[in-house]
Formats: structure tokens, C-alpha cells, sequence
């Protein structure tokens, strides 16, 4: 018996490899939505950019042909002489490998920080496929170790505490192992295993008026969000030399204008030092279609139809952009980015850009987030029909007394929550905007969650979706599973039954 194992040990290694290498390849499939985000993340860090994703990919699927390589050789080998004896140098190259796969994902998780938590995400919303291909596969495993197992059961002659926990060990660990991936997608249930009704569909903001389709923070930005009939979009507001509120996200205009071409000699100052009418001056359209900075161009998924306009973009005032979205009937999520401490308006930024709101007359449709309570307070004191929104960091949370306790009408927050902190919030009728959501997947699982609103940069894609994929009752899931236990066991236990039939015969 311990030869056999010691010979079936190696196709253990060699699945555990290919089993984790192959989870990895998945993850980054299922990360499809980010891929921009991590090839840029990891471009910024080392200075070089090219689709890491792909090269990753690459490199890890070197690992998976190798280990899958292996255990089709061996599990051959192990059928025909009962056993088998890796090289010394495969066996310390698979165990290498594995540490690598491993401590690469740890890696992965440190170097993203608090983005890191999406990945939880990905995995809850696949986590039944993946529960039931690990259940097979160690199903395939417990299979060929069925004759070690059922040894272990038997009498030992050596009645020592060391021989008897040595004996017993594999036999508990493996049963202990498989109990927790049969009771492992039961626990954790998906949020599509629906516990009531389905909420509705949460409203679209487009993020900077959809940054992947349209040059962002433009009044052509807007046009696209209303011809795809999305419900709003989010912009970003600073302020101008001499005071007039101004779209823009970035704190230099270097990004998304021609200020280079235009003031060479100012490209990196910060973008509120210029003048309205030095603005004016600018394009801040065209290095979209030049850049084509998300291939949507390319992939012929941008509107081309809005090419032209798109061309001759400009900057917009913030009392231009409230013109446009009051006529299209847009919904606006307002972010004030405020300018330096030596800025001429810095005191009287949110202020002024309160009175352009106010005098747009449009506050039904309006919303104010900030992080800032001052600012908040004084738009209920002045404009109470504006939707105050409190905006959240990652790290920061706010529990549903606390936050019914400010008086403000809408939470504004990362979507990187606790599942649970959302169908709370839900439970307790608390609107939530969450931010940024670029993951078909996630949106769904918010949809399923209650959020009221979703702000992201693929508006189009979730107006697209008409139902959360993969919703089933609780009483369903659940039966599903266990009849899925009971047909995989019994199956299991027929072919063992008929192997060892077989083997008398001969």
C-alpha cells in the first residue's frame, strides 16, 4: 500500500498544479472588463506599457500543458503497472511551480491593494462552477485512491500514538477536504440565489459621461449618454482662474486636451491656473479618436456617428453642461474636484459652483456627492430639493442608524462592499450609488443586492441586460446541489463497485 501511494502521491502533485494553474487562467479570463485598467496599473508602476494580461497568460499556460501533460502520462502509466516514479527533477519542477502559482496570487492580491477585493467578487459569482469542478475532479482523485483509503481502515499492527495519527491522518484530511467542498457552495451562497423578490434594475450613470466610448467631460460625451438613453452622467467640476466652473477630471490637462500643443509652456500646470477663455481654447475631444484609449474605436464600438463632434469637442462650463442635460432630461451626478490652497476661488469654489446648480433650476435631476459634510449641509440649507449624496472612501463604512442619522438622501460609495453591508442597506431603504462599475458580472450581482444606482464607464453594456444571468430560488439552489451530491457519490461508488467486480472475474 505505501508504494502505491507513494507512486499516486505524484499525480496528486501534478493535479494540484494543474487545478490551480487552470483557476488562474480562469480568473484572468473572467478580469476581461479590467483588462486596460491592470495592463495600465502595471504601465505606470515600471514605466513600459504592453498587454500584460496576455504575457501573463502566456507564461502561466507553459505550467498548465506541463502538468496536464503529466497526469494523462502517468494516470496511463499507474493503470498498466501500479506505479510510478517521477524524475527527481519533475518532482521538485512541480512542486516549484506550485509555490510560484500560489505565491504569485498572493502577489497579485498585496500589489492590487484594496482593488483586490473584485477578485472575491469574481469568484462568489462563479463560485458554484468552480465548487463543481473541483468536486469532480476530486471525485477523479478520491476515485484512484480508493484502495489506499480503504486500507487505512483496516486493524494496524502497531498500536502506537504516532503510528495510529500517521495511519489516520491522509484519511481524516481527505474527508475533512471533501466535507468542505460539498458544504462550501451551500455556505456561501451567490447573490442571484434570490432570498425575496428581485430588485428593480438599478439607473445608469455614465462615468464621465462613459470615459470608454466618448471623450470624457464633454457636452459630446453627453450627446452619446442620451442617444444610448442611458438615465445619467457623472462629471467632474473644477474651477477656472477667474472663477467659472469647469468640467474636468484630471488635475493637469495634459490627458484628454491639445494643452500642449496650444501652451507648451503651461502643459503641467494645474488645470484650474487657466483662464475660461484660455479653456475655451482648447480641444479635448480629438486625442480620443487619436488615442483610441480603450480599442472601442477600433473594435468599431464607438458611436460613429458622433465622430465629428467628438473632433471638435471642447471643454464645457459647468452652467453649459447643465443646459444640455436639463434639455436630453439626463440625470446629474455632480464631484467637485477643489482647486489648490493659493487658488484665487478656493474658498468660494463650492459656492459658486452651488449657485450655477441652483440657478439651472434643475433640481430634481441633480446630484451633489461629496466627501465633504459642509458642503453637503449647505446645499440642504439652500437647495433642498438636490440629492445630497455622501460619499464614501473604500476603507470607510457607515452603518444604516448612522447614515439615516445625517439627514442626506443617498449614499455615494465604491462598489467594492460587503455583499451583506449592501443588502442591509437595501433591507433598511437606503439609496446607494455605487462607483465604478465595469463588470458585467458585478452588476449584476449589485442588480440582484438592491442597489439603486450604478455609475460606470460600459453605460451601454448594462442597458443591454434586460435580467440578472443565473437567478434561482434559495429552495432550488439548494436542491439542485443536493441531488448533484447524491447522483455524483452513487455514480462514483457504482464504477468502484463494478471495477472491483470485474477484478474477481479475472
Amino acid at each position: 500500500m505505501d508504494e502505491h501511494l507513494h507512486g499516486k502521491k505524484w499525480i496528486l502533485l501534478f493535479s494540484l498544479l494543474f487545478i490551480s494553474d487552470l483557476f488562474l487562467e480562469a480568473l484572468f479570463m473572467f478580469l476581461r472588463p479590467m483588462y486596460v485598467e491592470f495592463n495600465d496599473f502595471i504601465g505606470d508602476m515600471i514605466g513600459v506599457y504592453t498587454n500584460y494580461i496576455l504575457i501573463i497568460m502566456l507564461i502561466f499556460l507553459i505550467p498548465l500543458i506541463y502538468s496536464g501533460f503529466f497526469i494523462v502520462k502517468h494516470a496511463i502509466k499507474i493503470k498498466r503497472v501500479h506505479e510510478i516514479k517521477p524524475s527527481i527533477f519533475n518532482r521538485i519542477l512541480s512542486a516549484f511551480l506550485l509555490l510560484l502559482i500560489v505565491g504569485f496570487f498572493i502577489v497579485l492580491i498585496i500589489v492590487f491593494g484594496e482593488n483586490a477585493v473584485i477578485l472575491l467578487y469574481v469568484l462568489e459569482y462563479y463560485l458554484p462552477f468552480i465548487s463543481f469542478v473541483l468536486i469532480i475532479a476530486s471525485l477523479l482523485l478520491l476515485y484512484a485512491f480508493t484502495d489506499e483509503l480503504l486500507a487505512l481502515l483496516k486493524k494496524p499492527k502497531i498500536k502506537t500514538f504516532y503510528s495510529q495519527v500517521k495511519r489516520y491522518l491522509p484519511l481524516a484530511v481527505t474527508f475533512l477536504f471533501f466535507s468542505w467542498l460539498l458544504i462550501m457552495p451551500l455556505v456561501f451562497q451567490p447573490v442571484y440565489v434570490l432570498r425575496g423578490e428581485l430588485p428593480p434594475k438599478p439607473l445608469i450613470i455614465a462615468h464621465r459621461g462613459g470615459a470608454r466610448y466618448a471623450p470624457e467631460n464633454t457636452i459630446a460625451a453627453a450627446m452619446y449618454v442620451n442617444q444610448i438613453d442611458a438615465d445619467g452622467w457623472e462629471i467632474d467640476v473644477q474651477i477656472s482662474s477667474d472663477g467659472i466652473p469647469f468640467l474636468m477630471h484630471d488635475g493637469t490637462l495634459l490627458r484628454t486636451t491639445n494643452v500642449s500643443d496650444e501652451f507648451p509652456a503651461r502643459a503641467e500646470e494645474p488645470a484650474s491656473s487657466f483662464t475660461i477663455s484660455e479653456l475655451k481654447q482648447l480641444n479635448a475631444g480629438q486625442w480620443f479618436i487619436d488615442r483610441d484609449p480603450y480599442k472601442m474605436i477600433a473594435k468599431g464600438k464607438a458611436p460613429t456617428n458622433l465622430m465629428t463632434v467628438f473632433s471638435i469637442a471642447y471643454i464645457p462650463t459647468l452652467e453649459e453642461a447643465m443646459i444640455y442635460s436639463k434639455v436630453a432630461g439626463l440625470l446629474v451626478d455632480v464631484d467637485f474636484k477643489s482647486p489648490p490652497e493659493t487658488h484665487p476661488f478656493y474658498d468660494q469654489f463650492f459656492n459658486i459652483s452651488l449657485n450655477v446648480l441652483i440657478a439651472a433650476d434643475y433640481a430634481n435631476s441633480t446630484w451633489v456627492t461629496s466627501y465633504n459634510p459642509e458642503w453637503l449641509d449647505l446645499t440642504e440649507s439652500l437647495a433642498p430639493a438636490i440629492t445630497t449624496a455622501l460619499s464614501l472612501g473604500f476603507p470607510d463604512r457607515i452603518s444604516v442608524e448612522d447614515f439615516q442619522a445625517t439627514g442626506y438622501d443617498m449614499l455615494n460609495s465604491p462598489h467594492e462592499r460587503p455583499n451583506r453591508l449592501l443588502r442591509d442597506y437595501n433591507a433598511n431603504n437606503v439609496t446607494i450609488n455605487v462607483w465604478t462599475v465595469n463588470m458585467a458580472s458585478r452588476f449584476q450581482q449589485l442588480w440582484a443586492l438592491g442597489v439603486s444606482s450604478v455609475t460606470t464607464d460600459e453605460p451601454i453594456v448594462y442597458l443591454e441586460i434586460d435580467n440578472p444571468k443565473l437567478l434561482i430560488s434559495r429552495k432550488t439552489y439548494v436542491s439542485v446541489w443536493i441531488v448533484s451530491y447524491l447522483l455524483a457519490i452513487a455514480t462514483v461508488l457504482y464504477v468502484k463497485s463494478y471495477s472491483m467486480k470485474k477484478k474477481k472475474k479475472q
